[in-house]
């Protein structure tokens, strides 16, 4: 495009311009929607492919085995926080901000992570010698520990390259790689069945499985950084410190919230011993899937609140209002209803996956199904408040629930084993979610007592038809009251047509971001 002998810029010239630039924005497009398309896929192979292979680890190991392997994973993955330490989301904010200082942001991330790896394995070790003070299981501890180096599930390289990708908004390959982790260590369990009946030989083959991805990723990554890196790449002890001081009170948050995931297991390990921690987290294993529902939900709405916490005027106020009320709505509807199914449905559950091995699981099971529903919530609630920068109350929540999970096991777990250890995290759920309900609304009308009813009333209706109908074959009973559950879910008009078409425009415009 250039200007005529008179120095004006032809229409012509003005009109091929104006098509390169419609192109490119479509391409461009193309482009986020295709790597959104590949993220929403690999989330799915990834969930799918993890959720078979520990079904598959279950059957083979014996309850004992399976109790000091899951014990390992749970510790790691708790520690593993210290070396996280809620650096992610900053260095998200730093990459988005000078993709040019790409090289510098990563390696300092990068460096510091691997720094705060001595702190973790130190308090890693010394948890695990206090829980079970043999050599076998210190050295189950150091190879679950590498886990934190090379796997997507506890972060150190892959956090930070993750965290760079979403900067980026290019999460295909990042997920994709975490579902090269799940297919490889499916395929493992799937080919040498005899090598998980360990925990050793398990938890290298565990380990080992996120190598491939981890080298994929990293190469790549590499490369892409050096395609928008145009500074000079070094580390300075002033960078790491201040990437230190701006983490601090999200790894605060962390670490809390650690606490409330493995305190259950040390406990349980304490007072009870390998087989009552392999009840306990089968049962967490085999639901853990569910936490997908909410993630979505949270996910799809958290840029609207976001945009909405730096420009509050009236209009954005309703709009804060409407989505929050649809958003609850969808969660409490469908999170009591993934609830009554699971409680009438965890004997066959555990049958069918476990072959009945972990039949002391239903009970402790049939619990967190019910805690699943606050749970739910409280997840919605928190990414909310990251939206919306109110990052102290997340951190004083997570505090609740450390609390109330030590203070409820220590009084639930000595007599009642795995069914204290569910009962006590219901208890610390409930809690947290009385806190967010009650500080996280600020600036949000919500009418909830219409919502609540009617998801009681759907979850009731489930759970006594589910009951009703429990001498046929469990498939004919579900469906059937599935169907009940449908008719009375049009009857009491849960959405309304705005509502509907104001979920597909959540979830197409989630997809075009590649989130």
């Amino acid at each position: 495009m250039s200007p005529d002998k008179s120095g004006r810029w032809s229409s012509a010239d003005a009109e091929r311009g104006s098509a390169s630039d419609e192109a490119r924005v479509k391409t461009e497009g193309a482009g986020v929607l295709s790597h959104g398309i590949i993220s929403m896929l690999a989330y799915g192979v990834n969930f799918g492919a993890s959720f078979f292979a520990v079904i598959g680890i279950m059957r083979l190991m014996d309850k004992g085995s399976y109790g000091l392997f899951s014990l390992a994973i749970t510790i790691v993955a708790s520690t593993s926080m210290i070396a996280d330490f809620g650096i992610s989301p900053v260095i998200m904010r730093r990459l988005a901000i000078n993709p040019g200082r790409s090289g510098s942001i990563l390696l300092e991330a990068t460096s510091l992570r691997f720094l705060l790896l001595l702190p973790t394995w130190i308090v890693t070790v010394a948890v695990g010698w206090w829980q079970e003070p043999t050599w076998d299981f210190m050295w189950l501890l150091n190879i679950m520990l590498l886990n934190a180096v090379v796997s997507s599930k506890v972060p150190v390289i892959r956090g930070t390259l993750e965290a760079f990708y979403r900067s980026q908004s290019r999460m295909g390959l990042p997920t994709l790689t975490m579902a090269i982790d799940s297919l490889v260590l499916l395929t493992s369990v799937l080919l040498f069945p005899l090598l998980f009946t360990a925990p050793y030989t398990a938890m290298l083959l565990y380990t080992a499985s996120n190598l491939l991805g981890a080298v994929l990723l990293t190469v790549l990554s590499v490369r892409f950084a050096r395609k928008l890196n145009t500074e000079p790449v070094r580390i300075t002890r002033a960078g790491m410190r201040d990437l230190l001081v701006a983490s601090a009170p999200l790894a605060v948050y962390l670490l809390l919230h650690a606490v409330h995931l493995g305190a259950d297991a040390v406990l349980l390990k304490r007072f009870h011993g390998a087989v009552q921690v392999s009840d306990f987290t089968a049962a967490m294993r085999i639901m853990s899937p569910l936490a997908v529902f909410p993630t979505i939900i949270a996910i799809s709405v958290a840029p609207y609140f976001a945009r909405a916490s730096v420009a509050e005027d009236e209009e954005q106020r309703q709009r804060m209002s409407r989505l929050f009320s649809l958003s609850v709505k969808t969660l409490l509807v469908g999170a009591v209803l993934l609830a009554g199914l699971g409680i009438t449905n965890a004997g066959v559950i555990i049958d069918l996956l476990v072959k009945g091995k972990f039949a002391d699981s239903i009970i402790p099971m049939s619990i967190l199904f019910i805690a699943f529903v606050p749970m739910s919530l409280n997840m919605f609630l928190v990414e909310i408040n990251n939206a919306r920068g109110h990052l102290s109350l997340n951190t004083r929540f997570a505090g609740i629930l450390a609390v109330f999970t030590v203070a409820a096991g220590l009084l639930l777990i000595g007599p009642y084993s795995a069914t204290g250890a569910a009962v006590g995290r219901l208890i610390a759920i409930i809690a947290g979610m009385i806190y967010l309900l009650l500080r996280s609304r600020t600036g949000i009308t919500v009418a909830m007592k219409p919502v609540i009813w009617k998801s009681a009333l759907l979850g009731f209706v489930l759970v006594a038809s589910n009951e009703l109908l429990s001498s046929l074959h469990w498939v004919v009973a579900n469906s059937l009251s599935v169907g009940i559950v449908a008719v009375l879910f049009i009857v009491l008009r849960v959405y309304s047509p705005a509502e509907i078409e104001q979920w597909r425009m959540q979830i197409s415009s989630l997809l075009r971001r590649d989130a």
